[in-house]
């Protein structure tokens, strides 16, 4: 390799790192205040927070992947405009295609890294995404029992109060629960229990000791009162709700998808090769829109480019919509929207080869 691809390559590949590292904080910063205020409601466990962040990352990739191509090579090529040094390299004799191989180069192996974060790296963070939502909403059970509160579980059905919680073993004092099922209404109290989950099936479980029970049927007034007191009485509570913490789209692998045998498997695969495939033609495009002369502005050509993925990421979006309404195996997908930029940037390409 000539030093003159080293230095395009490696020019190329930090500012393209760093304007990632940047998009990645910015998002990593949303997808936090966001886990943040789940954790302050006692839908988290604090502890898993900062985890849960790492494992959305790739997804955040793939939303600022080719942005972060895009703005990096536009920096790092606007500053040998700037400085004059594509000047020398064409004195020199180097070539357009020759003298920005690396660019391709750089561009092929982004959208690779891309390709493997949204075929293999993101399903298996939903994986693991899943399980810590699962342990975090029972956990959550723990964390929302809050002394003197009364607190509602099973959309509403169980009420639990707790007078106390011993902090040194995690027992409960003066619990009071309430069943709220319309054919038969029971009430239970205790002075004391604790939560434990039993390692059979999951589930975690309420062990109410010293307690008294009272169950009516649906007219207290004319169906007796059944009372009895009890030793124990281990009560197990609802399954927690995931909620919407987790994409359902993203957890097949990306061979799994093909062939398509559904228009939602068609409509994913066309969204997870989405990013690689704007990887490469970003990548393409930077090429002729870094062209400036010297004592030109540095943010022009960034803003038209910032201005063309804007178009281009909304033009996905619109197809990503158009496709689930159609609901059709068949089509051209997304291909038109990439045709389109793939060949406006190739006629940049051959305008300012001929300027060379």
């Amino acid at each position: 390799m000539l030093i003159l691809h080293r230095y395009l390559l490696r020019e190329g590949l930090l500012a393209s790192l760093m304007s990632l590292v940047v998009f990645l904080g910015v998002i990593s910063a949303l997808f936090l205040a966001e886990l943040l205020a789940d954790a302050a409601q006692g839908q988290l466990p604090g502890r898993s927070v900062l985890l849960l962040v790492l494992l959305r990352l790739p997804e955040a990739a793939m939303m600022v992947g080719p942005l972060a191509l895009l703005t990096g090579l536009l920096l790092a090529l606007g500053r040998l405009h700037e400085q004059s040094e594509m000047t020398i390299f064409r004195a020199a004799g180097a070539g357009y295609a020759k003298c920005f191989a690396p660019v391709a180069a750089l561009a092929a192996a982004w959208a690779a890294g891309l390709l493997l974060i949204a075929g293999w790296a993101a399903p298996y963070a939903v994986e693991r995404t899943t399980d810590l939502m699962a342990e975090a909403a029972r956990q959550a059970v723990l964390v929302g029992l809050q002394p003197g509160r009364f607190e509602r579980f099973d959309r509403g059905r169980i009420t639990v109060y707790v007078g106390g919680i011993d902090q040194t073993d995690g027992s409960l004092e003066d619990i009071l629960i309430q069943h709220a099922d319309p054919d038969q209404p029971e009430l239970l109290s205790a002075r004391r229990g604790r939560l434990w989950l039993n390692p059979d099936d999951g589930q975690r479980y309420l062990s109410l000791l010293d307690g008294h029970q009272v169950r009516h049927g649906p007219d207290p007034v004319a169906a007796p009162l059944r009372e009895m007191r009890f030793a124990r009485n281990d009560v197990r509570l609802p399954s927690p709700e995931l909620g919407d913490g987790v994409d359902a789209e993203m957890v097949s692998r990306l061979p799994q998808l093909r062939p398509a045998e559904t228009p939602q498997q068609r409509r994913e695969w066309q969204w997870r090769i989405a990013a690689p495939l704007a990887a490469l033609v970003l990548g393409a495009l930077a090429v002729p829109l870094s062209d400036r002369s010297p004592r030109q502005g540095r943010w022009g050509s960034l803003v038209i480019a910032l201005g063309l993925y804007l178009i281009y990421s909304n033009a996905i979006q619109a197809g990503l919509v158009l496709m689930e309404q159609r609901a059709a195996v068949s089509g051209p997908g997304l291909w038109p929207v990439h045709g389109v930029l793939a060949l406006a940037a190739a006629a940049l390409w051959i305008r300012h080869q001929r300027r060379w």
